[in-house]
């Protein structure tokens, strides 16, 4: 499977690869061909980042889901940030295209200063010890560095006509960022929905809140979770958390938030009733995926029970469903009085461990289902160790990888 993926992503490598390179004048020498290369390939993949930033939602059936999304955007920024390092590193000088000397001048003072802001922010964005609230911070920077980027590629001397194949096909990658940014600054934020905590509780390290919304709330789907800006800082400051409630038209949305980081230690202590929080979503395709027509396999892993608790409440199908639920301190005991009041006498089962220190492994979902693994679709949310490890052991003792899912809410 991984052997596969790799040829696939390899020949899609090669494709991308060989159309930017057929965009590049055909007769432009190989010492400036080669870092134009660079540069095409990096201003496409930040133009398509800053996309994939704005939380477009008819962009998730393409990718899968908003997760699978962010993991592009990840992607994409690193290929942004390796094709603007090779064309600073290779690019020989000024090639006399420019519109104008002064421009030109400029738009390579500027591209210098654009190279120097992406290599320490990028290399920012990959080093997952520095605080998320200071990546959070200074990733919006990434917007104005791209907008620096168009200037340069327009208007410093450059190695092709404007109004060529290539200048062409720059300005719409360069029209498509911009608007992007535009959008995600100025348009983006009308959509986002006003709510009031009207109910929170402390379960263990954990709190329980209840928003209610003020005017119209968001539409969602069971499973699906949403951003929250609880307005603690000077600037929106946007989280994913799942919502652990069925639907009721958007109007009330219930969260469980474990303290996790900084940020969601805060929030244990700062939310109170009449707080007014900010919402954007839904979001995941989770939901899409189910086949309500076939036994399900649920498993979760700790808070990772918090999609299955609004699947619970919103009792959407009749066939048999295995639930796995693997935790450890009070929190997860508090949590299983919660999913057995829900279960009640439905079609759900719940499967424990047997010993505090036993780990849920693929052993044991088999010799607790009455029917092969090829029969069942399984679903997962918890820690993504957690969910590699039973996937794998799964796939191996028979499940094929398109029975799996799960939502990775790594963001960076």
């Amino acid at each position: 499977m991984k052997a596969r993926k790799i040829i696939i992503l390899s020949s899609i490598a090669l494709l991308v690869s060989s159309g930017v390179w057929a965009l590049l004048p055909v007769d432009l020498e190989l010492a400036r061909k080669v870092p134009a290369f660079f540069a095409t390939v990096s201003m496409i993949a930040m133009a398509l980042a800053m996309l994939l930033s704005c939380r477009l939602k008819w962009l998730e059936p393409i990718f899968g889901g908003m997760d699978k999304a962010y993991i592009w955007h990840k992607w994409l920024g690193i290929a942004g940030l390796v094709g603007a390092s090779f064309h600073w590193l290779l690019v020989p000088g000024p090639a006399g295209n420019g519109i104008d000397p002064q421009f030109a001048d400029f738009g390579e003072e500027v591209g210098q200063w654009a190279m120097y802001g992406l290599l320490v922010l990028g290399s920012m964005s990959m080093v997952k010890q520095i605080p998320y609230r200071i990546w959070f911070y200074t990733h919006k920077l990434m917007g104005p560095i791209f907008l620096i980027s168009v200037y340069h590629t327009f208007f410093s001397d450059v190695p092709f006509e404007l109004f060529s194949t290539t200048g062409a096909a720059l300005f719409t990658v360069s029209t498509i960022g911009t608007i992007a940014y535009l959008y995600k600054c100025l348009v983006k934020p009308r959509s986002y929905k006003a709510y009031t905590v009207s109910q929170v509780s402390s379960i263990d390290n954990a709190v329980e809140v209840t928003l209610t919304a003020n005017e119209d709330g968001i539409k969602h789907h069971a499973g699906q979770f949403a951003y929250l800006d609880f307005g603690l800082d000077n600037i929106e400051h946007f989280h994913p958390f799942t919502i652990a409630s069925a639907p009721t038209n958007g109007h009330q949305l219930t969260f469980i938030i474990r303290a996790l980081g900084r940020h969601t230690q805060q929030l244990q202590t700062a939310i109170s009733v009449g707080q007014q929080v900010t919402v954007d979503g839904a979001y995941g395709r989770l939901h899409a995926q189910r086949n309500r027509n076939k036994p399900q396999v649920w498993i979760a892993g700790g808070i990772g029970i918090t999609p299955f608790l609004a699947w619970l409440q919103a009792r959407d199908t009749d066939q048999p469903i295995e639930l796995f639920f693997v935790g450890r301190g009070k929190l997860y005991q508090l949590l299983i009085d919660k999913v057995q009041q829900l279960i009640g006498n439905t079609n759900v089962t719940l499967h424990l461990p047997s010993t505090k220190n036993q780990r849920l492994d693929a052993k044991m979902i088999q010799k607790s289902l009455g029917k092969p693994l090829d029969s069942y679709q399984f679903f997962a949310c918890g820690p993504n160790n957690m969910m590699k490890s039973i996937k794998d052991q799964l796939c191996v003792a028979g499940m094929k990888p398109k029975q799996w899912h799960n939502e990775n809410f790594a963001m960076r």
